[in-house]
């Protein structure tokens, strides 16, 4: 009975594992109208571009320009003339490429550096400023989120407390409490991981960082006051009252504060890039599925969690009563 009652929690693990290596596993790769922009911004070197091959138009080598020469499209409709040294193998046959690619402005064309894959499959997209630090958003997003939801879950049995008295909702308020400052703790090291390679140091001091420090300190001494109380009573009655005080706290500095402020997070009051990724078109499809697959995911998984931190503090106040 064990054995098919856990098999979801393998499942989950599973689940939660797969979309993680999807997040790692897929090539990032910009369009037409990014090699625009960095031409634009003058930025230096190659980017990933997927192609669209345009049999249609014959293909041919250029002997004065001493280059391979044909037309494409990216996944926009975008068209372009694209220049290669030599035919890359499999292109008659070939639908796409994902190529390393800049803009040619010699030529009025893209130059292709390396094929590096034919006919891709799935990719994400490329951020102008995150490339290959984008996929931290699948972890770092879903953490943030996960502090919210179990701040949350603690006030709601912290007010259940004060309405019924009963010391089950304390202890289950206490221990989403735990879960969401485990929770804040990961997200500001994924943040912190984030940031040195993103803004070169671990701290910056920057808004949003300040406000999920400020939200450790909160619920650090709501842990402190629980320890500090020994009358169970008047502990769960305290601790309930501040449940409510300090999730009011939470959509300032997770939401509000961040996006008010002058700072180096995207969202900050002063950033131009058209705001957070998540509301400003940077996500595509596939990004989106794999961001929301492991939000849910680690919304079973913190359920999980509270159920078996429910049982262990059910054991641990029989155990006492026992003793």
């Amino acid at each position: 009975m064990k054995s098919t009652s856990s098999w979801w929690k393998y499942l989950l693990l599973v689940w939660i594992a797969f979309w993680s290596a999807v997040g790692i596993v897929l090539p990032i790769a910009g369009n037409l109208a990014d090699l625009a922009y960095l031409k634009q911004v003058n930025a230096p070197g190659e980017i990933q571009v997927k192609i669209n091959i345009d049999h249609s138009q014959p293909a041919e080598f250029d002997r004065e320009e001493g280059m391979f020469v044909f037309q494409g499209t990216d996944g926009g409709g975008r068209t372009a003339t694209f220049y290669v040294p030599s035919k890359p193998e499999g292109f008659d046959q070939a639908q796409s490429l994902l190529v390393e690619a800049r803009y040619d402005e010699e030529r009025h064309g893209v130059r292709i550096c390396q094929v590096v894959d034919v006919d891709p499959g799935l990719t994400l997209p490329y951020i102008p400023g995150l490339e290959e630090r984008a996929r931290i958003i699948f972890f770092h997003v879903p953490m943030a989120w996960m502090t919210v939801i179990a701040f949350l879950v603690s006030m709601w049995y912290g007010i259940a407390y004060l309405r019924k008295h009963d010391l089950e909702d304390d202890m289950k308020s206490a221990n989403a409490a735990g879960l969401g400052l485990l929770f804040c703790l990961l997200a500001t090291v994924t943040g912190s991981i984030w940031a040195k390679f993103n803004w070169g140091s671990f701290w910056n001091w920057d808004p949003r960082e300040t406000s999920i420090f400020v939200l450790l300190l909160i619920y650090g001494a709501f842990f402190a006051l629980r320890s500090a109380i020994e009358v169970e009573e008047k502990r769960a009655r305290l601790s309930a009252v501040y449940t409510i005080l300090a999730f009011v706290t939470v959509p300032f500095f997770i939401f509000i504060m961040p996006r008010i402020l002058p700072g180096l997070h995207p969202g900050s009051a002063d950033d131009t890039s058209g705001g957070p990724v998540m509301s400003a078109g940077g996500l595509n499809a596939v990004m989106r599925v794999i961001l929301y697959s492991l939000l849910a995911g680690f919304i079973v998984l913190f359920a999980w969690l509270m159920n078996v931190r429910n049982r262990v503090s059910r054991l641990l106040v029989r155990t006492d009563f026992e003793a």
